[in-house]
């Protein structure tokens, strides 16, 4: 046996603490923060998979602890979220596309963005075009 699966039930465990002690268990929350399906979640909290690279730091910002914690053990903890990455915790993948084209865009088409979602709030979801947007 190597040492990564003789660690493994070691990273499976801590990973499981670290989310109980996050928002009492629920996976869900923590697969859409680490943009994974929340199948992956479950493979990492029975041990039979590991979150990698990017899912592996979104999961130990997501749970407060650095990755080296959720790997090793290291008693490293992260420091207190800034107020930035509480905001985008909360903010869906299209709503994030959205404030990026904005901010990515002239200052006419901000302009212009700002009188559109104005006029459009007004209209009810009915009378608004289809334009195939993925929902949420």
């Amino acid at each position: 046996m190597t040492d990564v699966q003789k660690d493994a039930p070691d990273r499976t465990q801590r990973l499981r603490e670290a989310l109980q002690r996050k928002n009492g268990g629920n996976a869900s929350e923590l697969a859409r923060y680490a943009q994974v399906v929340p199948q992956a979640v479950s493979k990492w909290l029975t041990g039979t998979q590991f979150p990698r690279d990017r899912a592996l730091d979104l999961a130990a910002e997501f749970l407060n602890v650095t990755p080296e914690y959720l790997k090793f053990g290291t008693p490293t903890v992260r420091p207190p979220p800034t107020e930035d990455s509480l905001i985008l915790m909360y903010v869906k993948p299209l709503e994030a596309k959205l404030l990026t084209n904005f901010r990515e865009s002239t200052e006419q088409g901000q302009r212009q963005m700002m009188i559109s979602s104005t006029h459009a709030e007004k209209l009810s979801s009915e009378k608004l075009p289809d334009k195939g947007a993925a929902s949420d």
